[in-house]
């Protein structure tokens, strides 16, 4: 009896295990990750400026605050196929939103708010007929139910490639290797 008690304690805990990096708070959902790091602030902050999607608006003395444009989910690295990926998360929808990163000493804090799709075109042929429509979404209205509860299935896919992406995104942990110019 204690190992199946075990088991679904293991089981549900690894189901929700993607939800630890979103943030409901007032019916709006924000995602946040603690990163630790041996680069400094203006190591991070050039990092920062090679990445397309981040845009930097503002820089104060512990902390940047910017502008995501153009990010596509990576729904592949977060280890799910083309068809088994809502649509609203595949390749052809373009994300934008706002990211806060805050640092201490060997280690950062990135929130991510107000993230919304920037509109993809649907269109439906049948019988010679196109029709087409706009497919607009914000990471509420695919998180939260209409009570602001978490939707039950969110963590499972959509949580996970949201939170894939993200975490990739503003990881800057990672050893960049200088590319040589000389060949």
């Amino acid at each position: 009896m204690k190992k199946i008690i075990l088991f679904f304690v293991l089981i549900s805990g690894l189901t929700f295990a993607q939800m630890e990096n979103f943030v409901i708070d007032n019916s709006q959902v924000s995602w946040q990750k603690v990163y630790e790091t041996n680069k400094n602030f203006e190591e991070i902050v050039e990092s920062l400026k090679g990445r397309n999607n981040l845009i930097i608006k503002e820089k104060n003395e512990n902390s940047l605050d910017g502008e995501i444009s153009n990010l596509i989910m990576d729904y592949k690295k977060a280890g799910h196929t083309y068809m088994g990926t809502p649509i609203i998360l595949n390749e052809t929808n373009k994300y934008k939103g706002f990211f806060k990163i805050e640092f201490k000493e060997g280690k950062y804090r990135t929130t991510v708010r107000n993230v919304s799709s920037e509109g993809m075109t649907v269109t439906m042929y049948g019988s010679g007929l196109g029709l087409g429509s706009q497919l607009d979404t914000t990471l509420e209205n695919m998180a939260l139910n209409k009570k602001g509860e978490l939707r039950k299935g969110f963590p499972k896919v959509s949580g996970k490639i949201i939170d894939v992406t993200f975490t990739n995104l503003f990881d800057f942990t990672k050893i960049e290797e200088n590319k040589k110019t000389d060949w």
